[in-house]
């Protein structure tokens, strides 16, 4: 678990949670907002960490103290957690933390609630909560977590602190894959370069986990010019059966095609997101004109972001593929 102070990016909010903690001037909710993956949740663990942590030094965590060790385990009495079942968070499950509220806390700190995708809340659990937030108890801190804020209520928006996160800086990015998770230069640019700004998103490419992808998302930018509406479909149907690598892929699309208009423009490797496939690059970039590029990006950006607001993942596959087997077909 990261320390405050170790948090890549965002020296913004992490300026201003450290002085927090030093103060002791807590609110009694925070929103954090951003992005998915540029690490919201990893800060708002390292904040509550320092929270109830026995002995904070410099408004961090001593990160050895028995407090430390419990929310490192997350197993912290006073933490609570919630995300969504299923598709969204229930008044149920708002009113199950809820019943903890007017209580002690068990270790005489504070009882801290992290909420996660808060914007998940059905109305009526975004408006059982309000009511909590409007008449707080005294030692009781809400964090909620979200990458759509606007989701949320007006009214909870304005009863909370907001901490807003951005997509983290390639060079940022690239020296905390370096220098905090040990990875060889070479070896993190890329990761760096695709992740759009995420540590997660970074860090779930260097494990492999979706490492396979960028190969598969060329292989299948190489093949759509001789796809037919057939086999797009079919390709549609195997891809989205993962919504998240779906939209992994959708993401290394652009990439590659960013690449081959900077070098149909430049001429220069040394701009490409893909450096290790520069010679590809080269070869496939003759076939494209500035216009065509320009509007593949566009058709791969607009499934992309209707797939990140929750739409069909199939239907916009379905329809970026057969857009793009028609774009990509020889004259």
């Amino acid at each position: 678990m990261r320390y405050l102070r170790e948090i890549i990016g965002h020296k913004p909010v992490i300026r201003t949670l450290l002085n927090t903690v030093s103060s002791g001037r807590v609110a009694h909710a925070y929103l954090f907002a951003g992005p998915e993956g540029v690490g919201k949740e990893t800060t708002a663990l390292a904040f509550v960490r320092a929270l109830l942590c026995a002995r904070p030094a410099g408004g961090d965590a001593c990160g050895v103290c028995r407090e430390c060790r419990q929310v490192e385990h997350q197993n912290h009495p006073d933490l609570c957690f919630l995300q969504p079942d299923g598709s969204s968070i229930k008044i149920e499950q708002i009113r199950g933390i809820l019943r903890r509220a007017p209580y002690r806390s068990y270790q005489g700190g504070r009882k801290i609630f992290l909420v996660r995708k808060a914007e998940a809340m059905t109305a009526e659990a975004a408006n059982c909560l309000l009511k909590t937030l409007e008449e707080p108890p005294g030692d009781t801190l809400f964090i909620l977590l979200s990458a759509r804020p606007q989701a949320l209520l007006p009214t909870i928006l304005s009863r909370c602190q907001r901490c807003t996160f951005q997509s983290i800086p390639t060079p940022e990015l690239l020296g905390g894959l370096v220098n905090l998770h040990g990875l060889k230069e070479e070896e993190a640019q890329l990761p760096a370069w695709l992740s759009g700004g995420s540590m997660g998103k970074a860090l779930a490419y260097v494990s492999g986990s979706l490492g396979e992808a960028r190969g598969e998302a060329v292989r299948l930018a190489i093949s759509l010019g001789r796809t037919g509406p057939l086999e797009a479909l079919e390709l549609a149907e195997k891809i989205s059966e993962s919504k998240d690598k779906a939209y992994f892929m959708l993401e290394v699309l652009i990439c590659w095609y960013r690449d081959l208009l900077v070098y149909r423009e430049s001429e220069e490797v040394r701009f490409l997101y893909n450096p290790d496939l520069a010679a590809d690059v080269q070869r496939e970039a003759e076939g494209y004109e500035t216009g065509r590029l320009v509007e593949i990006i566009e058709a791969v950006e607009t499934a992309k972001n209707k797939i990140e607001t929750n739409a069909n993942t199939r239907l916009a596959l379905e329809a970026l593929f057969l857009k793009l087997a028609r774009l990509l077909a020889p004259a």
